[in-house]
């Protein structure tokens, strides 16, 4: 169970990075400035902070903090 959380973790965190690279594209390319390359550079800041909240949720979880200290619990 561990594992898929952190699966969903590291993906949820590689598209928010994705999500931001694309609206950054969208500026430094000038499509920016249109009605469409806004919206997409809108919903692309949204799918971001959508994906970097659920990392932060994932963070402070009570299965991640568990994991945490399974991890650093010295072996017997």
């Amino acid at each position: 169970m561990m594992l898929e959380t952190m699966v969903l973790l590291v993906f949820s965190f590689l598209l928010g990075i994705g999500s931001l690279i694309v609206a950054a594209w969208l500026v430094v390319s000038h499509q920016f400035a249109t009605i469409d390359g806004l919206f997409l550079a809108l919903v692309c800041l949204v799918l971001a902070l959508v994906f970097f909240l659920n990392c932060g949720w994932s963070l402070k979880s009570q299965e991640f903090r568990e994991w945490q200290a399974r991890r650093l619990k010295p072996k017997e």
